[in-house]
């Protein structure tokens, strides 16, 4: 495993973070550092956020407390039995965060609601081979071409680039 970049972007502050839905009536808090940060240039993620990639924050779910509003947890289904969960704001339709099913503890939060999310920077990008041709990722950027054949070579990666004492307590 190569080591992350030395001059990967991280908060200054330690948590707690504060987010928001794009109205704002949803508004939440994380309270502990994140797992793990990726961006992945898989097919699946490009439509389903309709963007050039999709970015992954895994957090644990206890950090994630709702300050205000109530979203509501929506349940998607996009063929060959597959389906994902998400808290999304019922008014403006902002997804927040997946709680994926087989993972009780963990959400994966989408970064760009936080407040201070251009902090923070992925540690690896996954499914480079998949990757729109007039996207740049950083030369010294980990890359996979696929996805690495342990995740948690992404926890380790993500682990090299926190500040000392900050990390994730039950980071699995």
């Amino acid at each position: 495993m190569s080591n992350v970049r030395s001059h990967m972007r991280v908060p200054s502050t330690p948590p707690p973070y504060t987010g928001a839905c794009l109205c704002g009536k949803v508004q939440y808090e994380l309270t502990r550092w994140p797992i793990t940060y990726y961006a992945c240039h898989c097919t699946d993620c490009q439509r389903r956020s309709g963007a050039a990639m999709r970015l992954a924050m895994w957090v644990e779910r206890c950090a994630l407390t709702v300050k205000q509003g109530s979203p509501e947890l929506r349940t998607f289904s996009f063929g060959e039995g597959r389906q994902r969960r998400a808290k999304a704001c019922v008014d403006c339709d902002t997804r927040l965060w997946a709680e994926p099913e087989d993972k009780p503890d963990l959400a994966i939060l989408l970064p760009g609601t936080l407040h201070n999310h251009r902090e923070f920077e992925p540690v690896a990008h996954l499914w480079t081979r998949s990757a729109l041709p007039w996207v740049s990722i950083p030369a010294d950027a980990k890359r996979y071409e696929t996805g690495p054949a342990d995740r948690m070579e992404l926890v380790a990666l993500w682990r090299q680039a926190t500040p000392d004492g900050w990390s994730a307590q039950n980071a699995t």
